[in-house]
């Protein structure tokens, strides 16, 4: 099973990508389709098999390049991997950050 399918349809004037759910949560997909929503047109549709199809297309009309489609994929990677650190290492990292600052905090008082 792979992570993600990607192909350009209509002569390059869009962009196919199918996720699958158990490799990138909701979360992620979104935060990454509205880093790209200024230059592209971005749709999201759920699948019947777990999976998510993406479809990027230009404002402009104009061709996407293959690469784009690669580098959503690795932006999807790069940001589920921050949201799964956040979930495994969050409480420490506050609590790191709590007990850093609470000298200052208690100065203040």
């Amino acid at each position: 099973v792979s992570m993600a399918v990607y192909r350009l349809e209509e002569d390059g004037r869009r962009g196919i990508i199918r996720a699958e759910k158990i490799y990138f949560e909701r979360d992620c997909v979104l935060y990454v389709a509205g880093r790209y929503t200024p230059n592209f047109f971005v749709a999201i549709s759920p699948l019947p098999d777990n999976a998510v199809e993406i479809v990027i297309t230009a404002k402009d009309k104009d061709t996407i390049p293959k690469d784009l489609l690669r580098q959503f994929l690795n932006d999807c990677i790069d940001q589920q991997i921050r949201l799964d650190l956040q979930k495994e290492f969050g409480e420490l990292r506050q609590a790191i950050v709590t007990y850093a600052f609470s000298p200052v905090e208690k100065v203040r008082a």
